[in-house]
């Protein structure tokens, strides 16, 4: 049973919002305070690299064991899960010194952060018509750039006024402040109990238990492997430029560590507005999701080239450039992330699909955190720009190649009301 009251289905957008946000600030901090780090002695540059490196290797595998999980139990339960876990962790490095331990858990929080997303995902996809679905995730993936602004503006403050390590502390107490409020919260609305999906129950002629475990045809699978690489080549630019944006302006413009994570919080500003703009694009201007995901990659190809061209002798060019470059991969990280699971519904495969698209953005996230790391110190911050606006026009090409395959796609498989 859908939700059909405006109320409920805005209080339902809110909280799961306030859940994304709370997991961004328990998650993103460590490559916030990066620069930092790396500053005061607190970890070296190739620690902190791997620390980012196999958290997104472990939130990437964990989105499959999390978006298995997410079909099988109460989702609410294991985002609740992932909660005292991350807060764990938090807590732990906010207490201990950096090094080998700090890599250590931070893969462990990674994998608990994977709770996160596909149960979102099941909840939303389940509780929602597709239209509100489309609104919602538009709203809740909004968290995630609010989360980042918080971080990029406590982090200054809480580094200035106490040290690093607080960062960590703080975020950890809030992520276990929001684990009890959510499961509380949910609990308490019977309207948000998810409908059973009965998978018998779908056209059996058509899509057999079987058939969706190997993904219905080769033809799905050829289509589905081509979106995994562009969401993979996304993950490279929006994670790994990200991660890299503060010691990048630091170390191009010689601003001192505070000052340099601050020059962070304009790229979600701008995040926030490609996600609207997205969306608005895809309801209601180009209605296939991989053509509007091409031309949003062509945008940032567009971004990483100027920026190599006229960014690196102007802080303000060279900040709105890489915001346009990591704002684009967030949108298209909303319209292949975020709004292609929920054609999978109809076969009870969301929470699974989910995980599984995501996982590719967090396993682009590993492969270019850790390889900007070596990329610049052997060739420079010019080729490594050469390299995103390289990797920007390869999302192009494999989108828009895919129009006609995901038109006969939808046309066979769309998800329903």
């Amino acid at each position: 049973m859908k939700l059909s009251q405006k109320k409920d289905i805005a209080f339902l957008t809110l909280l799961c919002s306030a859940v994304y946000f709370v997991s961004y600030v328990s998650r993103i901090n460590l490559s916030a305070v990066l620069v930092e780090i790396i500053r005061s002695g607190y970890a070296e540059r190739s620690v902190g690299a791997l620390a980012l490196t196999v958290c997104s290797v472990t939130y990437g595998v964990g989105q499959l064991v999390s978006g298995y999980l997410g079909d099988k139990f109460k989702p609410q339960s294991i985002i609740f899960a992932g909660f005292l876990i991350t807060a764990s962790m938090n807590i732990t490095v906010g207490i201990i010194r950096g090094g080998a331990l700090l890599v250590a858990l931070w893969a462990v929080n990674g994998f608990a952060q994977s709770f996160m997303w596909p149960p979102l995902v099941k909840i939303l996809s389940g509780l929602l018509t597709a239209e509100d679905y489309k609104k919602a995730c538009l709203k809740v993936s909004w968290g995630s750039s609010f989360g980042t602004i918080f971080v990029y503006l406590l982090a200054p403050v809480v580094i200035k006024t106490l040290n690093v390590k607080f960062v960590f502390l703080i975020s950890g107490i809030i992520a276990l402040v929001t684990a009890f409020i959510w499961i509380s919260v949910y609990n308490k609305y019977k309207s948000f109990n998810l409908p059973q999906v009965n998978i018998k129950s779908v056209n059996s002629a058509e899509c057999s238990e079987e058939s969706v475990q190997i993904g219905m045809n080769k033809k799905v699978i050829f289509v589905l492997a081509f979106v995994m690489f562009a969401i993979f080549l996304q993950g490279m630019l929006r994670d790994g430029v990200t991660n890299w944006t503060p010691t990048y302006i630091s170390e191009s413009f010689s601003l001192d560590s505070s000052s340099s994570i601050l020059t962070g919080v304009i790229l979600p500003v701008f995040s926030i507005l490609s996600f609207s703009v997205t969306s608005f694009i895809n309801r209601k201007l180009i209605k296939n999701e991989m053509v509007c995901a091409g031309v949003v990659f062509g945008i940032g190809a567009v971004s990483a080239l100027l920026l190599y061209v006229a960014g690196s002798d102007n802080l303000v060019v060279s900040l709105t450039l890489l915001a346009l470059l990591v704002g684009s991969m967030h949108g298209v990280n909303l319209i292949l992330v975020c709004t292609t699971p929920a054609y999978f519904t109809k076969y009870g495969k969301v929470s699974f699909i989910s995980g599984l698209v995501n996982s590719c953005t967090y396993a682009g996230a590993a492969f270019s955190t850790y390889g900007i790391a070596l990329f610049t110190d052997k060739f420079g911050w010019n080729l490594t720009i050469i390299l995103w606006t390289a990797v920007a026009v390869a999302g192009t090409v494999i989108c828009v190649s895919l129009f006609k395959k995901w038109n006969d796609f939808k046309n066979s498989n769309s998800h329903t009301d």
